[in-house]
């Protein structure tokens, strides 16, 4: 990484951390007297304004221990010294300083002469306003739209805290003293010194460091917000609002660098097109996730759970390769979830060349690798820096869609890629299996014969290794080391095939030593138990969650067998004692037998946000479409998924069980012991209501789910196929809905219906009605449904159809003749079951949904 590059995109990154140390640090008045004219504007009435920006030039000075030291040494890079490019942006001197101030206007859509009139804010209670939730106020509704123009109309706040798995979560609104708003921030600042002292690759990386930095500012400053005093909306954090400056200043720099115009008069030029929005987006990553074919049904768990962190590997790995391709740092990507990345790149010469010719490098391996079901397609559309002001962000943002939209269908050109070239040539003859018995398409090697990764069974390809291999390691280890070269390991620690022939991954218990090879990255994957977020790396959450055994399984027979029969004898208090040890598919399914009732088998639960699309287009006014607030957004619709989700899982005994296939963006795939699958929906449901400050009551912001059931010797990529299938049925009743058995219905009774399975549970456990009886509900559930069609008008009547009419009577018969209570008993029960006749008539065929959850609990 370029010196002065680096220096740019931290100078940038830090430029407003004065917002953030200003609560926490006390300036001596020498410091202010000799530095408060250099970093602070003076209003028109004489007063030094912008206090902030002085407080950022303290923390890079009183804190020169914790950061590394080029940072504070005056030959760093080319120009001005670091401390002046971050703390000048109110007052800028020199065109380095004036490119962290004009990324700093449109980072929040500012343009000049708005900037320049904006008069001098009072910022007495700067230390109590809290930010607002975005998520409150999105919405297409023009109406609510203006009603959110202002804060006060905003219900909840955040709490000025970490991100955490508790704390993401927005409260009701609350007044703030001074007295405690500082006492908040100064413990907050005081963590994050303590913190920041402990990152590691200070002395030998300064640009790996400058990433753990980037994680460090994201936990401590997603939740303070960018601006607080005068006539504004709290809703952009001020890490988003620093790390989208980031992605502009470097870019911006090098454009004026490269062109030769590094001046201020074409620094302030808005008109250029100077920039380049550039986006890439994983095409086929449920296919690859699922793919199927191999004879070989065992470690498939592993293997699932490996392909799917590779894809977010692809992901990252990708944006880093067109970064570096380019000279650009880290924080060029402004954001990067669910197989899409977007980073901005400088409009110079040769630069759509080099972003091709990287995109083309990475698909000839994809290629490769998956035949064409997994390929990267990159779309670049030029921009100028009025179109992120002057609500154009909006046009410009729908345009760029558009041209990803446009890309999709260039997928893959077929004159290049048409042909398997030397497909037949790849298969060794000395190997007893030719093809994978993993995958069923690729070759096997014989790097991969009896590997230890494999269990020393057989071979296998290199990629299906490789992704055994990642899926085992994500259990055991949480930090993740990537090299872009050879590294000093033994083979059964890394990659048979490096991810686009470039970079090498290894697992770490520790902090990876830069002497073990060429390191670029170290990630620190996951939640911690307690929901809190880890710090002494740079943070990837794009783990999931993953059961394994534990002593809370202890006793279960269903589970002792399963065991036996799968690992060669063994028996569970082994793999207990093991540690850390992932459950099979068929462990899992085991779980749904208690007392050795019911049913064994899997639930898979697939769900996404409904409508999404539009109301990242349409949800908020143009003029307040910018792109921190979009960033925002988009980091906190992510943090369900990837923070809330599996500490949910871990936490919550019922759903420990419950396995992330994957989860991030906007949506999720779960498996899991099949009755565990309706309460877990049903509990994501409603803490999405409450994540999104009940945005969803009004339809604005819902999701929809889908949930099928499986015996675990059905094929994964057939699981998947029924789970979209169940998802698009609930999306087409008008969506906010969730499908199970085949049956749709809205949240609200999918709920109730979840109280009446209880209530017929009940009915067993009183003895009031038997299991045959259950049984023959099916046929009156059936008849109230075809009688809930033809009176709807969905379906034209025949004569024979009207039988379906006479459910009640014989509804009244059954009953009668199978109430088993005797008495006073008998009045009592027949008067509770009869309740089962307004079920049918208000839910019809609906109502399969609690009958069958219940008799495949009892079987």
């Amino acid at each position: 990484m370029d010196e002065t590059i680096l220096k740019m995109a931290m100078a940038a990154l830090l430029h407003d951390i004065g917002k953030f140390s200003e609560g926490g640090m006390e300036l001596t008045p020498g410091f202010i007297d000799n530095n408060q004219q250099l970093y602070q504007p003076t209003s028109r009435d004489g007063y030094s304004t912008h206090r902030h920006a002085l407080y950022t030039a303290a923390f890079i000075e009183n804190f020169a221990d914790k950061l590394p030291s080029v940072f504070n040494q005056p030959k760093w890079g080319e120009g001005d010294i670091f401390i002046n490019i971050a703390a000048c942006h109110h007052k800028p001197e020199s065109p380095m300083q004036q490119c962290i101030t004009q990324a700093d206007w449109l980072s929040s859509g500012l343009d000049r002469d708005s900037f320049h009139d904006n008069n001098p804010i009072p910022f007495t209670q700067y230390r109590s306003t809290r930010m607002v939730s975005v998520l409150e106020a999105l919405s297409p509704d023009d109406k609510k739209q203006k009603k959110y123009e202002s804060s006060t109309s905003y219900e909840t706040h955040y709490r000025l805290e970490t991100l955490s798995a508790a704390d993401i979560f927005p409260e009701q609104k609350r007044k703030i003293s001074k007295e405690n708003a500082k006492d908040e921030y100064q413990q907050l600042f005081d963590r994050f010194i303590g913190d920041l002292g402990n990152l590691p690759h200070r002395a030998g990386s300064p640009a790996l460091w400058a990433e753990h930095f980037d994680s460090l500012f994201s936990v401590y400053c997603s939740q303070i917000p960018a601006a607080r005093v005068g006539n504004v909306v709290p809703d952009v954090s001020l890490y988003d609002h620093c790390r989208t400056t980031a992605s502009l200043a470097v870019p911006l720099y090098v454009y004026h660098k490269e062109t030769n115009s590094l001046n201020e008069g074409d620094i302030n030029n808005n008109e250029i097109e100077k920039f380049l929005l550039v986006s890439g987006d994983f095409y086929g990553i449920q296919d690859f996730i699922f793919a199927a074919g191999g004879e070989q049904q065992r470690l498939r768990a592993k293997l699932l759970r490996g392909r799917s962190f590779a894809v977010s590997l692809f992901s990252e790995l990708a944006a880093d390769a067109i970064c570096t391709r380019l000279g650009l740092p880290f924080t060029a990507v402004f954001l990067n979830a669910a197989g899409k990345f977007h980073l901005i790149a400088a409009n110079i010469p040769n630069a759509r060349e080099q972003i091709r010719a990287e995109a083309e490098k990475i698909n000839n391996w994809l290629f490769d690798i998956s035949y064409g079901q997994a390929s990267l397609g990159v779309s670049i559309t030029a921009a100028s820096p009025s179109q992120f002001s002057k609500g154009g962000f909006a046009e410009l943002w729908d345009n760029h869609l558009r041209n990803m939209e446009r890309q999709k269908y260039n997928r893959l050109g077929f004159a290049q890629y048409g042909v398997i070239s030397n497909f037949l040539s790849q298969f060794n003859n000395d190997l007893e299996k030719k093809i994978c018995p993993f995958c069923g398409k690729r070759p096997a090697v014989i790097e991969a014969k009896e590997d230890y990764w494999i269990d020393k069974k057989g071979a296998a390809c290199a990629v299906c290794r490789d992704h055994i291999m990642l899926g085992a390691n994500l259990v055991k280890g949480r930090k993740i080391a990537i090299f872009s070269g050879k590294v000093h390991a033994a083979k059964d620690s890394c990659l048979l095939k490096p991810f686009f022939d470039r970079y090498q991954v290894k697992f770490y218990e520790d902090i990876a030593p830069i002497d073990d090879g060429p390191l670029i990255k170290f990630w620190q994957l996951g939640v911690n138990l307690d929901g809190s977020l880890p710090t002494k790396g740079t943070l990837r959450l794009i783990n999931g969650y993953v059961p394994t055994y534990c002593e809370r399984d202890r006793g279960n027979q269903a589970l002792e067998r399963i065991i036996a029969a799968e690992d060669n004898g063994a028996d569970l208090g082994s793999m207990i004692a093991r540690g850390n040890m992932p459950k099979t598919f068929n462990s899992l399914a085991a779980m749904a037998v208690t007392d050795r009732r019911g049913t064994e088998a899997l639930g898979v639960l697939k769900a996404d946000v409904d409508n999404l699309g539009l109301l990242m287009s349409c949800g908020m006014s143009q003029k307040r479409f910018t792109l921190s607030r979009m960033a925002t957004l988009s980091r906190r619709l992510d943090q369900f998924f990837t923070l809330y989700l599996p500490y949910l899982l871990g936490s919550n005994p019922e759903f420990q069980d419950v396995y992330t296939v994957f989860a991030g963006g906007d949506d999720l795939f779960l498996i899991g012991p099949w009755n565990r699958m309706a309460n877990l929906a049903a509990t994501l449901r409603s803490e999405w209501g409450r994540y999104v400050s009940g945005n969803d009551q009004e339809g604005h912001l819902t999701f929809s789910a889908g949930i099928s059931l499986h015996k675990t010797h059905v094929p994964v990529d057939k699981m998947a196929q029924t789970a979209e299938e169940a998802l698009e049925q609930a999306k087409d009743n008008d969506r906010n809905s969730i499908t199970m058995f085949g049956e749709t219905v809205k949240w609200p009774d999918f709920t109730a219906l979840h109280g009446k399975k209880e209530t017929m549970a009940a009915w067993i456990n009183d003895e009031y009605i038997s299991n045959v009886m259950l049984y023959r509900f099916n046929n009156f559930i059936a008849m109230a449904g075809k009688e809930k069609q033809i009176t709807a008008g969905k379906q034209s009547v025949d004569l024979r159809d009207m039988e379906c009419l006479k459910w009640p009577a014989l509804f009244r018969y059954t009953l009668e003749r199978n109430i088993k209570k005797k008495g006073k008993e008998r009045e009592k029960a027949m008067q509770e079951v009869a309740v089962m006749k307004n079920w049918l008539e208000e839910y019809g065929s609906a109502l399969k949904i609690a009958l069958w959850s219940q008799l495949y609990e009892q079987r």
